[in-house]
């Protein structure tokens, strides 16, 4: 077995053992797939090849890559367009958030067929983009009146979606009673008392925190999606609103430890908790918020709820493929929303300011070319990775039980 293979295994150990399989072999279907799913050897190869300077300190996502952006709706039901992924949030510098986004452009190429060259102009477009933004020092907000292309077809999809339409296609009425249609690939099923322990910690936040609209739990069941997350508890929750007789599902995710932090180069806000951590960022960075975002604990883990959205919604890579345009129109929009959040967060617990945004930007020539560079060479170092896992993968390794893996 190969160091990869080993450091993949080691850093997913404390998973749930039977689900976490799933993860693994999702990692094996391609290169994209495997970088999604293994941001902690990007980041601790990166903590140890920085060749630029970067003083900023920013609120970063910690997981930037182009399938971490996508559409929902916010609290207020407006369409936004907006980074989405929170999990590995921290506060870094911000070429860190960058070069993990050039990096996944270069391995899109693999997916969409497209070439190095191409790979490089795109690159190029999206760091121009960046700088440009930061260079204003204001934030833009991505709206479905402006939006054009692509963009415009990925907010028009979500605002013409009918909740109550979408909410229905995943239940189904059985005994009686409304329950979450369990798919055994997205939704599985959950033992009774784990059901319970769910539900009681999400009623008591509703009541808590939404007592007029009158929230009651009425399903749970495990949820699988995403990559990286793979082997977490996650569930799904079906709600009732009595006030307005309507349901809502929801989606509550157990918050781990950022892969970020053993190689952070600043010290951390003391968060109350790992969830607590991820919404506060997540609110800190984004315009609005998806809708129901907060935090709950229960079992001496905390978790991150709020209202599900369907896979669909994030950023499809398929629908660029052949299309030069709607690439790079679209990385265009990903490096705005990029540099928004930096500056819509900046000051805030302790992150650089504006005026240190708009010094970073002016002085682009002494990180651009190396970071760049970095993206590119950093490419082919992940395809080698995948290529060593999977081979491994191939030949049983990777999902025997550790004392046998040990062996091998």
């Amino acid at each position: 077995m190969n160091k990869v293979t080993k450091k993949i295994l080691a850093f997913n150990s404390n998973r749930n053992a039977e689900i976490v399989k799933i993860k693994y072999g999702f990692i094996s279907q391609d290169v994209f797939r495997f970088y999604r799913g293994t941001c902690h050897l990007f980041y601790e190869d990166l903590a140890k090849k920085v060749r630029w300077k970067d003083d900023t300190k920013c609120c970063i996502t910690g997981d930037l890559h182009l399938e971490n952006f996508g559409t929902y709706k916010g609290d207020n039901r407006v369409v936004y367009f907006d980074m989405n992924d929170f999990d590995e949030a921290l506060m870094a510098p911000a070429t860190w958030e960058i070069s993990r986004l050039l990096t996944s452009v270069y391995l899109a190429g693999h997916i969409l067929q497209f070439s190095e060259k191409l790979a490089e102009e795109l690159c190029h477009i999206y760091t121009t983009a960046y700088i440009n933004v930061l260079e204003n020092g204001k934030p833009i907000v991505i709206e479905k009146e402006t939006a054009t292309g692509l963009l415009e077809f990925f907010l028009e999809r979500v605002q013409h979606r009918q909740q109550k339409e979408f909410i229905r296609s995943r239940i189904e009425k059985k005994n009686g009673h409304w329950k979450i249609i369990v798919d055994k690939e997205k939704t599985l099923p959950c033992m009774t008392d784990e059901k319970e322990k769910v539900a009681v910690a999400l009623n008591d936040w509703l009541k808590k925190h939404l007592p007029g609209k009158k929230l009651q739990v009425q399903d749970v069941c495990y949820r699988i999606a995403g990559t990286g997350s793979v082997g977490i508890e996650r569930y799904a929750a079906l709600v009732y609103e009595k006030a307005k007789n309507r349901f809502h599902l929801v989606d509550i995710k157990e918050a781990a430890p950022s892969s970020l932090l053993p190689y952070s180069v600043y010290k951390q806000p003391a968060w109350q908790t790992e969830a607590d951590r991820v919404v506060t960022l997540q609110k800190m960075v984004q315009h609005v918020s998806p809708a129901f975002l907060h935090t709950i604990y229960f079992g001496n883990k905390s978790f991150v709820v709020k209202e599900l959205q369907p896979t669909q919604d994030r950023m499809d890579l398929a629908l660029c493929k052949g299309k030069k345009n709607n690439l790079s129109d679209i990385l265009v929009t990903m490096a705005e929303v990029t540099a928004s959040g930096q500056l819509r967060s900046g000051g805030r617990q302790g992150s650089s300011i504006t005026d240190d945004l708009l010094h970073f930007a002016a002085n682009c020539e002494a990180w651009k070319k190396p970071l760049l560079q970095y993206a590119k060479k950093y490419a082919k170092q992940v395809v080698a990775d995948y290529n060593s896992y999977k081979k491994d993968f191939e030949k049983g390794l990777v999902v025997k039980p550790a004392r046998e893996a040990k062996t091998s």
